[in-house]
């Protein structure tokens, strides 16, 4: 890792919310001024997924960091009804040519919706 890559700051953890799909809504308070540069480095990560750290008393060093597990993105997830018509769709592919052609997939959709 690219040492200029990590942001640090010096901060504390000031609200820590539990959210219903088990997440953890953490909130950082920064502890000083902060420069325009840092400013504008804090947004440029903003909505971005990477790896929060916090260590008290010193400053992260690359040793700390290294060989972190990938993440995974989970926009790249289908969502629960996306799944349900993947399903739908195959159940609908397994039906005779016939039964195909007189409901549509959109029709047999609908219908087991």
């Amino acid at each position: 890792m690219n040492m200029s890559e990590l942001l640090q700051l010096p901060a504390t953890i000031s609200r820590v919310q539990t959210m219903a799909n088990k997440s953890v809504r953490v909130m950082v308070d920064s502890q000083e001024d902060i420069s325009p540069e840092v400013v504008a480095q804090i947004m440029k990560q903003h909505e971005q997924l990477g790896w929060f750290c916090f260590l008290v008393d010193r400053m992260i060093k690359p040793e700390d960091v290294k060989d972190l597990p990938e993440i995974k993105d989970e926009n790249d997830v289908k969502s629960p009804s996306q799944r349900l018509r993947g399903v739908l769709f195959i159940q609908w592919e397994n039906q005779t040519p016939e039964y195909k052609s007189k409901y549509p997939f959109e029709v047999y959709y609908r219908v087991r919706m």
